[in-house]
């Protein structure tokens, strides 16, 4: 009995940037437009406060839409990405192989010593970011999607990077 090779084999180990890059396509990727609401809102609050007056209770509007937007950066900016960082070291993620295979009719994805198969259908959501691909796929009875994250650096060469991407581009 033979062997089916697969149509692409991938193995790679994620850096601390490429892991950041999937991570923001994962969450922040998906709707760009919701990125962009609470930082709105707060400049909306700002100009409400300027519009009744610095000299009553638009002070405090001012002030509070301003504490707001300076919350907004400090944890989109600062916070989150050091947390991520602290945790990506402690966990080690990046020192663990992780790989993706595809095939005629289904795909398999490797990390941390175990195997798991999807069928092309099981993608709900494909995002080409700067540095990697994010999959979210949709796995069996589970309400929360997977994410997987492949970095562009795994690839060979084009031609690979071409296939991979018309693969899952729907």
């Amino acid at each position: 009995m033979s062997e089916i090779k697969p149509t692409l084999s991938l193995r790679y180990i994620l850096t601390l940037e490429e892991s950041q890059d999937g991570f923001a396509l994962a969450t922040f990727g998906k709707k760009q437009f919701t990125r962009f609401i609470t930082p709105v809102i707060s400049i909306a609050i700002i100009v409400w406060g300027f519009y009744l007056g610095l000299d009553g209770v638009g002070g405090y509007y001012v002030a509070l839409g301003a504490f707001f937007l300076i919350l907004q950066i400090l944890m989109r900016y600062w916070f989150l990405p050091m947390m991520f960082k602290r945790q990506f070291v402690k966990y080690q993620i990046g020192k663990s192989e992780q790989g993706i295979d595809l095939y005629q009719e289904k795909a398999e994805i490797f990390s941390n010593g175990h195997k798991r198969e999807f069928e092309y259908s099981n993608v709900q959501n494909f995002a080409i970011g700067r540095l990697t691909y994010m999959l979210e796929l949709k796995m069996g009875q589970s309400k929360n999607p997977t994410a997987v994250i492949v970095p562009k650096s795994a690839f060979k060469d084009v031609a690979d990077q071409t296939l991979f991407e018309n693969t899952f581009k729907k």
